[in-house]
């Protein structure tokens, strides 16, 4: 498989100090904006390497993308997960794609894809029955080799899946998992509400699925799919 999304433009090097806010981090070369609003404890820890993307602005340097920890790099841009779906649909992983609209609003939520993959409708459907609900999610949290979703509790992740719960098997959920040393993939129960609207969705229908990602200096590889545990 190994599909590879490149970085804009090239990664410079920091030094992980400290965390101002959600998303706003202080770092050896100024203040970063960190596009994640996961705890990451065990990631963000004073002194620890990190690249960042030069992207200046008023109140920042760039964006902090990745760190390194337990000797491997680790990617914190949660927004890298849209691109990531996105270099999968574009690429025929799940059908010969026809069509994709981006940033779509279906009953009040915003989801990532609504997609058309080629073919004809089955007798007594119509043709809007070929399209497709995808939503993009981001994990960076391992304990063990098991990565966790959420790093924090989501409402909106929860609004998600059981929104897709309505559309069945039309609606995907997909993980990304920016942790090289993870070798599966379980929502943890701590999370009460997201855990039992994933539970919900996966009776509907709704396909649940997390991928493999080694963050690099140069880029993302998706390396494949990753085992999804109840």
């Amino acid at each position: 498989m190994a599909l590879f999304l490149p970085w804009e433009a090239p990664l410079k090097p920091c030094t992980f100090l400290s965390r101002r806010n959600r998303f706003l981090v202080e770092t050896d070369r100024g203040p970063l904006h960190l596009p994640n609003s996961g705890r990451m404890a065990e990631l963000l820890r004073p002194g620890a390497p990190c690249l960042y993307l030069p992207r200046p602005t008023p109140r920042t340097l760039g964006r902090l993308v990745l760190v390194q920890s337990q000797g491997v790099w680790v990617g914190v841009d949660a927004h890298r997960a849209g691109r990531l779906l996105e270099l999968l649909l574009q690429e025929g992983w799940f059908g010969p794609l026809e069509a994709l609209r981006k940033e779509v609003l279906i009953l009040g939520e915003r989801l990532d894809f609504l997609v058309r993959f080629e073919g004809s409708a089955a007798p007594g459907f119509a043709p809007e029955d070929l399209d497709r609900i995808f939503e993009a999610k981001n994990c960076n949290r391992l304990e063990g080799t098991l990565a966790l979703f959420p790093d924090a509790p989501t409402q909106r992740g929860a609004r998600h899946l059981r929104l897709l719960a309505r559309f069945g098997p039309l609606g995907y959920a997909v993980w990304f998992v920016q942790h090289p040393l993870a070798q599966a993939f379980a929502l943890d129960p701590q999370d009460k509400a997201l855990y039992q609207a994933a539970k919900a969705a996966k009776k509907a229908g709704v396909n649940l699925l997390a991928f493999l990602v080694e963050p690099s200096p140069a880029g993302l590889r998706i390396l494949g799919p990753l085992p999804f545990l109840d």
